[in-house]
C-alpha cells in the first residue's frame, strides 16, 4: 500500500511538472489521475512494475510487459532529474525483455518524454493518440528499440 501511494505520487507530479509545456491543463489533470489508485494493483501483484529508491524513498518507476515488449512506464520524480534515474529504469526494461529473449521493445512516448528514449536509442515511428478517461486524447510517439545482445550484436 506504501509502495502504490509512492508511485502514484511520482505519476502525478513527473506529468504535471514536466509536461505541461505540452499538453493542456485538461489533459494533464486527467492523466495525473490515471490510472485510478488501485490501477497498479495487477502490475504491482504480478512484478511488471519496479522502483527506483534514493535514501529510503521512491523517486522513480518503471512498468514493463515482457509479453509484448512494451515499456509500459517510466517516471521520475522532477527533483531526481539528471541522476541517471530514468536511465536506470529503462535499463531495468531492457534487462527483462532480453531475459524474454526479446529482439525489440517499444513505447508511446508522451511528447515530453521523446527526447530522452530516442536518448536511449529509440527511433520514432508514427504519432499515435492515446485516449484518456472522458475521451481525451494526448498525443504520443510510437517508438522501436531493437536490442543488442550481449556481443553487442543487433538481435534481428
Amino acid at each position: 500500500m506504501e509502495d502504490r501511494n509512492a508511485i502514484l505520487r511520482v505519476h502525478a507530479q513527473a506529468i504535471r511538472r514536466t509536461a505541461s509545456a505540452y499538453y493542456a491543463p485538461q489533459q494533464i489533470e486527467a492523466w495525473a489521475a490515471f490510472p485510478p489508485p488501485d490501477g497498479h494493483e495487477e502490475a504491482l501483484r504480478t512484478g511488471r512494475v519496479f522502483v527506483a529508491e534514493e535514501e529510503g524513498g521512491i523517486v522513480g518507476y518503471g512498468q514493463f510487459d515482457a509479453k509484448t515488449g512494451e515499456v509500459e512506464a517510466t517516471y521520475v520524480l522532477p527533483e531526481a532529474h539528471g541522476r541517471g534515474v530514468g536511465r536506470a529504469l529503462l535499463a531495468e526494461s531492457e534487462a527483462r525483455a532480453r531475459l524474454a529473449g526479446l529482439k525489440s521493445i517499444f513505447v508511446s512516448a508522451s511528447l515530453n518524454a521523446v527526447p530522452f528514449y530516442a536518448r536511449a536509442g529509440f527511433e520514432p515511428q508514427v504519432k499515435r493518440f492515446y485516449e484518456l478517461p472522458g475521451g481525451l486524447l494526448l498525443e504520443c510517439m510510437f517508438m522501436i528499440k531493437q536490442l543488442e545482445d550481449r556481443s553487442g550484436a543487433s538481435m534481428i
